[in-house]
């Protein structure tokens, strides 16, 4: 188990460097304070995945890092954090002492662009691309914050010897933006670690009652599309459905259920529960919703909520059913417009025993497949 270590602040002519140093991850170990975040998930899941390697990670910032950080987070594992201006030299070396060179997101190669020509040409640089991160910014409103990560994706993807993505849709996108890049392109969405991991019941039988159990898990960001799943609920309260609603802002949803008209009784729960709280809750759970425009955001996704719901058989109810490559492969949803207080009490055995064909091709990946170069 990984521990959070102090940082060192070390002098210039004390820094450390592995001569032994073969793989190098361009991220920032995640500590206690960020592992639930959904980039520090998929860091510390391919971490596991490499864990018998030696390996050093490196961020940099322009403004941080003044003085050097070094921080041992395993007995193979390090972290440099270094600034660009006052590093330069000990940036290069890292850089080009590495024989693999994993890149976590688009957003960690920016602030790298200047050192990018560094890389020896004979080391494989692969870069795990997480999501579509201009595309994402862009639609933030971060016009031209978009722009420089554009640049930096043009230029990795002129480098890269492998990428990684979560959805066959999102390498078939990269496929057409960037048409002369013909390197590999590896599929490796990471799942929950309790998807898989044991046979979940199915056909309610977890069910306190004979009610239908609807369920919602997430926070309240604008592309949840919160208000059109309130209104919803509002149109269809009654005696035959639950509403179970798990969100880490209760106070303000709650406020928006109320402001809309709706009445909080044994009909409607809205809860803060802990991860390790959800499976309880999604065992029981007949639908659930996960109302995501159809945007190229969602539609290379793999979004963690849907792979839970399909998992524990609930039949996801969409406003967009184009999310990742569950579409392609058949699982049954339900279009929000057909929602009403008459569905039946039941869960999705194809969406389970879909999910369960999922993660067992995932298992048939080992991380040497994704560092590995075409010959």
């Amino acid at each position: 188990m990984a521990t959070d270590i102090v940082p060192i602040a070390l002098p210039e002519s004390l820094l450390i460097f592995r001569s032994d140093t073969m793989l190098l991850v361009l991220a920032n170990y995640p500590g206690e304070s960020t592992r639930h975040e959904g980039m520090s998930q998929r860091v510390i899941a391919m971490d596991q995945l490499c864990a018998s390697r030696r390996r050093s990670y490196l961020t940099v910032s322009h403004r941080l890092y003044w003085h050097a950080e070094v921080e041992w987070f395993a007995e193979d594992g390090v972290q440099y954090r270094y600034n660009i201006f006052r590093h330069f030299l000990p940036i290069i070396k890292l850089l080009r002492q590495a024989d693999t060179l994993y890149f976590h997101s688009v957003i960690n190669i920016l602030p790298l662009l200047p050192f990018l020509g560094f890389i020896r040409r004979q080391s494989c640089v692969v870069l795990d691309a997480h999501g579509v991160v201009p595309e994402e910014i862009q639609y933030q409103g971060a016009v031209r914050k978009s722009r420089l990560y554009e640049l930096a994706e043009q230029r990795i993807f002129r480098r890269a010897d492998n990428v990684v993505t979560v959805s066959d849709a999102m390498t078939a996108h990269f496929r057409h933006k960037y048409p002369t890049w013909k390197k590999r392109a590896i599929r490796y969405p990471i799942l929950p670690a309790h998807v898989g991991s044991q046979a979940p019941i199915i056909d309610g039988e977890r069910a306190d009652d004979d009610r239908v159990h609807v369920i919602y898990s997430g926070n309240l960001q604008s592309w949840q599309n919160i208000d059109l799943m309130v209104s919803l609920i509002r149109r269809n309260l009654s005696d035959r459905i639950r509403y179970t609603l798990l969100t880490g802002q209760a106070a303000e949803l709650e406020k928006r259920l109320l402001d809309s008209g709706v009445q909080f009784g044994n009909n409607i729960r809205v809860l803060t529960v802990s991860p390790d709280e959800l499976q309880a809750y999604y065992q029981s759970a007949h639908y659930g919703f996960i109302m995501r425009d159809d945007m190229l955001i969602n539609r290379v996704a793999c979004p963690t909520k849907l792979v839970e719901y399909l998992f524990y058989g609930i039949i996801p109810i969409v406003k967009s059913s184009h999310m990742g490559d569950f579409e392609y492969v058949g699982y049954e949803y339900l279009r929000y417009q057909d929602f009403s207080a008459n569905l039946p009490v039941r869960k999705s055995k194809k969406n389970r025993e879909l999910m369960m064909r999922y993660a067992g091709d995932l298992r048939m990946v080992d991380f040497e497949q994704l560092i590995a170069r075409e010959r």
